[in-house]
């Protein structure tokens, strides 16, 4: 009989699938406490799809850790264990268990919950106790508070649609004009305000400007109004049913602008099977794409992150899974570079870090924004979500202009 898993590690099955504690008897075995990290997350309610992969990411981080032995810190090896609570999808229920976590459960380090106005919420509370968080949050607005104890590894949301705008710019013809259709919620809109004043600095004359209610399910009267403006970019902001309806209805007002860019859609696998050839030579902006060609420096590449996750999890991660992962990744390092879990000194430890992932980079500017990380551009080319943005990244080329319908 082989080696066998020391006890503590048998809740933390699914690390086998990562790397096997019988094959690895070289391996680092750990010797110390656990090292807790304590994370509010929607396991139930409106965010659970989005709070289920974030879980995920977190456990693949941590599986990772562990299978390479664990947390180097204070000259001993010590188990990674995430300590997930479920925040039931409302902001309010997360800023009670983050408050639990630290002052019950004393946990010293924290990871994020999905939706930003539960972050904003556990923002204020770990800030309020001196504990470290990690966010995958992209609203500004939570780091305009000058918090010092709250990191977010997201780019921001000014971020969304930038890149789409600066690689419409590159191609010919040139762009000369963009309608900016957006949901009415409060992030949306934000995005939105943003890309306006972004898209004006880069002389798009914007002639369109105008939102939506959320959960609106037939577009064509906000498309019919955007085409007897014939912009040459549309750029949609909202949510992947919301990039749904509003391809169905450009597709049935045969709507067809030079190019349509949507903060959400195109990565994701469900919206190429619903779509079909509908969503061929539609952009997106996307926090993380498997495909991008970045450098790497800690941890694996963006393709073998995906199969492993795959044959971890049974399916494909995406966005929240990437985030989850490269925000327990930042804390591990920074733990292992403070050499002591306490607060203080891995908060200093993380406002110093500066880490290459396959996440992109992690470094944070002074409000513990991260942005220093491109987004990513995605094109919808043959039924696959292809990277053309920024060049360094990206593995095709963009396909512009959008042909009219009838010409596919």
């Amino acid at each position: 009989m082989g080696p066998r898993c020391p006890a503590f590690l048998l809740p933390l099955a699914t690390a086998l699938v990562v790397a096997g504690c019988s094959s690895e008897a070289a391996r680092p075995q750990p010797q110390g406490d656990p090292i807790v990290i304590g994370a509010p997350l929607a396991l139930t309610g409106s965010l659970s799809g989005e709070g289920q992969m974030a879980q995920e990411g977190y456990y693949f981080c941590r599986n990772w850790v562990n299978a390479k032995g664990g947390v180097y810190v204070g000259g001993a090896w010590h188990p990674l264990v995430v300590n997930v609570q479920d925040d039931q999808s409302r902001a309010s229920v997360s800023a009670q268990v983050t408050e639990r976590l630290i002052s019950q459960d004393h946990v010293h380090l924290l990871l994020g919950p999905v939706g930003n106005l539960a972050a904003d919420r556990d923002a204020a509370v770990a800030e309020a106790h001196q504990v470290p968080i990690l966010l995958s949050s992209s609203a500004e607005g939570t780091f305009n508070r000058q918090f010092q104890y709250v990191f977010g590894v997201a780019s921001p949301a000014s971020h969304y649609l930038q890149g789409v705008v600066d690689m419409a710019l590159s191609l010919t013809p040139a762009p000369q004009s963009a309608a900016i259709l957006f949901a009415s919620d409060a992030f949306s809109s934000e995005v939105a305000n943003d890309l306006n004043a972004y898209a004006a600095t880069k002389g798009l004359n914007v002639v369109y400007f105008d939102s939506f209610p959320g959960g609106t399910n037939d577009l064509r009267g906000k498309l019919g109004a955007i085409a007897a403006t014939a912009p040459d970019l549309v750029l949609g902001v909202g949510g992947p049913s919301d990039t749904v309806v509003t391809m169905e209805a450009a597709r049935q007002l045969d709507v067809h602008p030079r190019l349509f860019a949507f903060t959400s859609g195109p990565g994701d696998p469900g919206f190429l099977s619903d779509m079909k050839q509908s969503a061929e030579y539609v952009y997106d902006s996307t926090q993380w794409a498997a495909g991008a060609r970045l450098p790497i420096g800690y941890f694996l590449d963006g393709k073998t992150y995906a199969a492993q996750y795959l044959a971890a999890y049974g399916h494909r991660p995406d966005p929240y899974s990437a985030a989850g992962t490269a925000g327990c990744l930042a804390l591990e390092v920074a733990t292992e570079r403070a050499g002591t879990t306490e607060p203080q000194a891995v908060r200093s430890a993380l406002a110093a870090l500066d880490l290459q992932t396959f996440y992109g980079e992690i470094r944070f500017d002074s409000r513990g924004l991260n942005v220093f990380k491109p987004m990513e551009v995605e094109q919808v080319q043959d039924g696959l979500a292809v990277v053309v943005w920024p060049p360094a990244a990206a593995t095709g080329r963009p396909r512009y202009p959008m042909p009219a319908w009838d010409q596919r």
